[in-house]
């Protein structure tokens, strides 16, 4: 095999697809008249698969079982977060939110790699947990004078929570960065 074989096999690929320059192309095909072997193997890569090879068929049942599990997973990740938002409210004097949102946030972004998710994740649940506490008078009493002063202790609330949670997905970040190192 000479210098010019070994270039036209690499450039093959590239020459099926149409990827190459008009001034390669006409090199590779100048070259394909002249070499037998390098027509014969271009002629090889362009063999069909043969047709009791059904492309695709294992595949959508393995993306099914992925699918399936990744929703799973968020769903357990959602409950996690409601229950959370139920259970650590700051108007219950309850400090527990501090570990559990840190906790929450590196979880999620650990999992997602995404700080998009992992507040959204933290901050929903604990939005619409608080504008029931606060807003209504499910559980027995109203917390707020107005609707505007219910709204300022959610989003407070919200924002006391998403700071805990930032800390947790910065604590997420600096686990893979540490593990990309080794």
């Amino acid at each position: 095999m000479n210098k010019d074989c070994a270039i036209v096999q690499d450039l093959l690929p590239l020459y099926e697809e149409e990827l190459l320059q008009e001034e390669t192309k006409k090199f590779v095909e100048e070259h394909l008249q002249s070499c037998e072997e390098c027509r014969r193997i271009a002629e090889q890569s362009q063999i069909p698969l043969p047709a009791h090879v059904k492309p695709g068929a294992s595949s959508k049942k393995m993306i099914r079982k992925i699918t399936v599990r990744l929703t799973t997973i968020q769903i357990f990740f959602v409950a996690i977060a409601f229950i959370l938002a139920m259970s650590t409210t700051i108007i219950n004097d309850n400090k527990t939110f501090i570990l559990t949102y840190a906790i929450l946030g590196a979880v999620t972004y650990l999992f997602y790699r995404s700080v998009l998710v992992a507040v959204l994740l933290a901050g929903v649940p604990n939005f619409i947990w608080n504008c029931l506490l606060y807003m209504t008078d499910w559980f027995g009493e109203f917390y707020a004078e107005s609707f505007s002063e219910a709204l300022q202790l959610s989003l407070f609330s919200l924002a006391v929570h998403l700071v805990f949670t930032f800390i947790g997905i910065a604590i997420g970040f600096c686990i893979l960065k540490i593990r990309e190192e080794h």
